[in-house]
């Protein structure tokens, strides 16, 4: 039996990833902290509803030597890393000094995890997240492997420094892909992520719970696909023989307006703008680019389908799942 270490385990990623590798007979063991936010705890009961995790462990990434026993202990076959700070763009002013703990610690937990495995366990496989924010800079109008990586927000900056890191590792011999992933969303997301935000408040709406609700811009255009088929995605990225860094995207763009239209046509509210109030100053990180990804590569390589699961089944899965408190 093949064993996975997830990091992340209770998050949208990490939780779609535990149920796609135990559903292939993988023994699965989950790096965990040792608070959980209300919505993984939510995660963490439903996955253990159906005994997906094996094992878990409380460990601190930034702990080189706890982490170090842990990984030596286990001698997993593949590790994803799912685990990282960040925030929505919505989710209220973060200072400098916790915008600097986020890229210390998001770059310290990816540098030990590789460092540990290219010393001690150089046979196993790698994936870590990675983010289209390494481009939000970039001025381009469609973003590829080959482009140059330029971000203005701490947490692209971190992400482009791990993503430089597997890259070492990986000329050192490591089995290490960083899956440059766009917007992918699901029922397991936050609800301060905007896509979960307009679901959880248009459905509540519906149910007349609520009379309105606060937005940032909604002219905002998104490459937007589902976490589940992301998930496969970095699944696939461990079974090639060599490690590649892989954009992972839609090869669609939406914008929020299209995204709230969608949703208020399946719950039949007709009038949605008279619900929502526009508020330019909650976005905390504007963005001139517009982050597209073209994934030919992994389509090619990988097999992978970018198109598996259109935006109107993205948005009919979080509404049945809101309405039944489910997070299928």
């Amino acid at each position: 039996m093949k064993k996975a270490l997830i990091t992340g385990v209770y998050g949208q990623d990490g939780s779609y990833l535990a149920e796609l590798l135990k559903e292939n007979g993988y023994e699965i063991h989950g790096a965990v902290q040792e608070n959980f936010s209300s919505n993984s705890i939510k995660i963490k009961e439903y996955l253990n509803t159906n005994n997906v995790v094996n094992f878990e462990h409380i460990v601190d990434l930034n702990d080189y030597s706890s982490l170090k026993n842990i990984l030596i202990k286990i001698n997993p076959d593949e590790i994803y890393h799912m685990a990282a700070i960040h925030v929505s763009s919505e989710s209220g002013r973060n200072s400098i000094n916790n915008e600097t703990q986020l890229f210390n610690k998001n770059v310290n937990a990816t540098l030990n995890i590789l460092s540990i495995c290219s010393e001690y366990l150089k046979n196993v496989k790698i994936v870590t997240a990675g983010s289209c924010l390494i481009f939000d800079n970039s001025k381009t109008l469609i973003q590829d492997e080959t482009t140059v990586y330029a971000s203005s927000s701490m947490y692209g900056l971190a992400k482009i420094t791990e993503l430089n890191l597997v890259q070492y590792f990986r000329s050192k011999g490591l089995h290490a892909s960083t899956a440059i992933l766009y917007n992918h969303e699901s029922s397991r997301r936050k609800d301060t992520f905007v896509t979960k935000k307009i679901i959880k408040n248009l459905v509540a709406i519906k149910q007349n719970q609520l009379e309105s609700f606060t937005l940032g811009s909604i002219g905002i255009s998104k490459d937007w696909g589902y976490a589940k088929d992301y998930a496969y995605a970095m699944y696939l990225m461990c079974k090639q023989d060599f490690s590649k860094d892989y954009i992972i995207s839609s090869g669609k763009l939406n914008s929020i307006n299209n995204f709230i239209e969608l949703t208020a046509k399946y719950l039949e509210i007709k009038d949605w703008k008279k619900h929502i109030v526009i508020n330019d100053t909650i976005i905390t990180r504007k963005i001139d680019t517009t982050l597209f990804g073209d994934c030919t590569l992994a389509k090619k390589e990988l097999g992978w389908n970018d198109s598996s699961t259109s935006l109107d089944e993205i948005i009919e899965i979080m509404i049945k799942n809101e309405l039944n408190n489910s997070l299928i």
